[in-house]
């Protein structure tokens, strides 16, 4: 059985070797669906393996290695700022005609490779933006139950996302450890089950794109398979939270300060 307080150093390689087994998995089978005539296309191939591999980590192991959690927080948030500032500001024949989307994929990308560097470096103040992105995901889950969003009005929807990002954010001033492994594990289901849709195409995704995208008209609906994909993402996001509990809540976490203390509280310290 797998021994979860082993190193850091141990941990990081094993799970080095479970991304690099999952991204062989994940590249081999879309390289058969591409060559067989279906409608993925290489953006949302590159777009899904990302979602996937990053959000089984995060749902999984968020409270466990945390440098790598603080990588991947600014990298989603980087992604999420940068894809809506070129969706929502691409001009009518999109940036370069048909290279349209993969130059949103890569400058999207660019933007969370930046995110994650900052926040990495950043480590003390970048926490706190954790409840933040768990509280625009669950805003963004909870609009996703009804065709065209349970709020219809893209201002209402607005309000509704801000509302639940600051109600996050205060939220992990006061409850630092709970959000750190709740926030990371629902963030990692709902980026696994995103990066999923971009395979089995339920309409899911759409979701992100009409409630996030206020430059171009996008049709969503909330079918029995976009259901079954929302109750999936509550099993293994209380699975990720369960797992975490058990095995990673005595785990330090965060960097140690001048005179050697944690900055971030472990379990075992407050005991």
């Amino acid at each position: 059985m797998y021994n979860f307080k082993n190193s850091s150093i141990k941990g990081n390689y094993a799970l080095l070797r479970i991304l690099i087994c999952l991204l062989v998995l994940f590249s081999s089978i879309t390289y058969a669906e591409g060559n067989s005539g279906t409608s993925v296309t290489i953006q949302s191939v590159i777009l899904g393996i990302i979602l996937i591999v990053t959000g089984v980590v995060f749902c999984f192991f968020g409270r466990r290695i945390w440098r790598l959690t603080l990588f991947l927080l600014g990298f989603y948030i980087g992604c999420i700022f940068g894809w809506i500032i070129l969706t929502n500001f691409e001009p009518d024949d999109g940036y370069g005609g048909s290279a349209s989307p993969t130059i949103m994929l890569v400058l999207s990308l660019v933007f969370g490779l930046v995110g994650g560097l900052l926040f990495v470096f950043c480590a003390s103040i970048a926490i706190w933006l954790l409840g933040a992105l768990a509280g625009y995901a669950l805003a963004m889950f909870l609009l996703s139950w009804s065709s065209g969003g349970i709020i219809h009005s893209k201002t209402g929807q607005i309000i509704f996302i801000v509302i639940f990002a600051l109600a996050g954010l205060l939220l992990t001033f006061f409850f630092e450890e709970h959000v750190i492994i709740i926030g990371t594990s629902f963030i990692g289901s709902y980026a696994l089950f995103i990066g999923i849709d971009m395979f089995a195409n339920t309409g899911f995704y759409n979701s992100v794109r009409a409630f996030m995208d206020g430059n171009h008209d996008i049709d969503y609906e909330a079918n029995t398979k976009v259901y079954l994909m929302l109750v999936g993402m509550i099993v293994v996001f209380v699975i990720g939270a369960l797992c975490q509990y058990k095995w990673h809540r005595g785990d330090k976490f965060g960097p140690e300060d001048r005179k050697g203390k944690l900055r971030f509280r472990s379990n075992k310290e407050n005991v």
